[in-house]
Order: C-alpha cells, then structure tokens, then sequence
C-alpha cells in the first residue's frame, strides 16, 4: 500500500482517471495521461512538485509517480493493484477490493454531501477552456476545514458521464445513501476535471493540493507496460488502520 499521508491523494487521481479507463475499455482504445502536482504548505508558501504519468489500456492502468520511483499498476482483469517502489526493487500486491474500500472511506474528505456550486470564474488552462466549480466545503468534526474544486472543460474529447462511471468503479455495487446522493450530481457536470484543487485547513495550518494535467494523448500503449518488472522483492505490509476486512 502507499504511504498513508499519500494514500488520499493518489485515490484522487485514480478517481479521475478510472472514468476514462472505463470509456477508452468501451472504445478499445488507450490513453497516455500526464498532470503535474503541486502542494502548498501555509503559512510560508512552500511548494513541492511532482509530475505524474498515467498509462490506460483497456481496464488495465499505470500510474507513475516520485519521479518514475513509485508506481501504481491497477489489474482489474486479476482484482488486483500492485504498489511498486523501483529505488528500493520492491513491491506489494493487494486486491482490488480494498482499494475500494479505502475509497469509501475517502467519501467524507470529499464532502458527506457534495456542493457543486458553478461560480462564474473562467480560465484557459494549457489549451483548455475551464469553468469553476465548487464540488464540496464541509468542517468535520476534528476542526478541518476541506474544500475541493474543480475547473472543468468540455475540450477535452472526454465525456461527462465518465464522472458517473469514476465512482461506480472505484466504489463497487455497494452504495449508501451518500454516494448516491454524490452520483446525482456527478451527472450534473458538463466537463472533464482538467485541474482539481483540493485544501485542508486545521489550526491555521493550510495544506493546498492543485493537480493540473499537461497532456492527453491517444496512443499505442505495449501490454508490457503492465506487467510487474522483473526483478523485483514481493514484500508484506500492514494495512492501513481502518481498512482491515
């Protein structure tokens, strides 16, 4: 498994792009995705980034990160995610089917009851024409305040329904009331998410995550690109408080 601090953030990009897996599987096509991740510390300012690259063909889907070190292989055809760190030539194995269930968990730091509220803010970001939305603010009950917005366009070549078919995947059959509530308005958007911003405030500290994507290329993507490198140690980790069966 990841890194417990990173687990959220990379569940929010594979929210992303397990719509366009689902799509391009449909189509028979395959998807090179890459965004860039910027994380701002306040008070101060302090800035880190990374880039990250996404492979989809089929169901199947790679995503790097940490400089190509930490890699992520989602194998829906064997219900199972493999976790790769290449520096240390490890890696982990784990089914599908906890992922899932850490996504649920996730729901709250998205907002119990999404807002999606259109503001009348426009931008251009890369070669796509964007418009805000707010999709949740909420204050939990440790004192944090979170807010998630998206800046949306309809350039991209990707559907808005995907938005429907993110959560569907990633959250099984298994649905409470919430998420269906969370689903209704996913199929209000009328866009693609080309840069998500995703803050965390708690006792004046800020933490501010932007991910914009670069590039979306329709390519030929070598089945190889799956499969776990030779070489590797298959270690065993603890899960993650919370996500025991």
């Amino acid at each position: 498994m990841p890194k417990p601090r990173r687990f959220f953030w990379l569940l929010i990009v594979l929210l992303i792009l397990t719509g366009a897996m689902i799509a391009l599987a449909q189509a028979e096509l395959s998807l090179y995705r890459e965004e860039l991740m910027v994380t701002v510390h306040y008070p101060g300012g302090q800035q880190e980034s990374e880039v990250i690259k996404s492979w989809i063909k089929g169901v199947k889907m790679r995503t790097d990160a940490g400089g190509g070190d930490d890699i992520t292989i989602i194998r829906p055809d064997k219900n199972l995610v493999y976790n790769i760190n290449k520096k240390r030539k490890e890696y982990t194995e784990s089914p599908l089917s906890l992922y899932r269930k850490a996504a649920k968990l996730s729901m709250a730091m998205l907002g119990a009851d999404p807002t999606y509220r259109w503001t009348n803010r426009k931008k251009k970001i890369g070669q796509w024409s964007c418009r805000e939305v707010v999709v949740a603010e909420e204050d939990n009950e440790f004192g944090q305040k979170m807010k998630t917005t998206w800046w949306v366009s309809n350039d991209t070549g990707l559907d808005h329904t995907l938005l429907k078919q993110i959560m569907k995947i990633t959250l099984g059959d298994d649905m409470d009331d919430a998420t269906m509530r969370f689903f209704e308005k996913l199929t209000a958007i009328r866009g693609y998410p080309v840069q998500t911003e995703s803050q965390v405030s708690h006792r004046g500290q800020i933490i501010k995550k932007i991910h914009t994507l670069r590039k979306l290329e329709r390519r030929e993507i070598p089945d190889s690109m799956f499969e776990l490198p030779e070489g590797l140690t298959k270690i065993v980790v603890p899960v993650p408080e919370g996500l025991n069966p």
